[in-house]
């Protein structure tokens, strides 16, 4: 399952920083990957509660600012 969500968080974080899925792991952070503004972050969010069928609140926005925290913020609402 969890593998699962990592996949599909992969390829949504590749769509929206222009990335090749391959290249996401668990060093990709805000701060090392030039796409990752506060734009494309609002845009990642939208785009995980629209695949999970999820909402996050502000403060678990604030704190998905890599790779595992995004995992771990979906997994804990799926």
């Amino acid at each position: 399952m969890r593998d699962d969500i990592e996949q599909k968080i992969k390829q949504i974080m590749a769509d929206i920083f222009h990335l090749d899925p391959k290249q996401i792991d668990e060093e990709t952070a805000m701060d090392n990957t030039e796409a990752w503004d506060s734009a494309n972050h609002i845009s990642l969010v939208l785009a995980l509660e629209d695949e999970f069928s999820i909402t996050f609140d502000v403060s678990e926005i604030e704190t998905m600012t890599s790779f595992p925290d995004v995992v771990q913020a979906v997994a804990a609402r799926t």
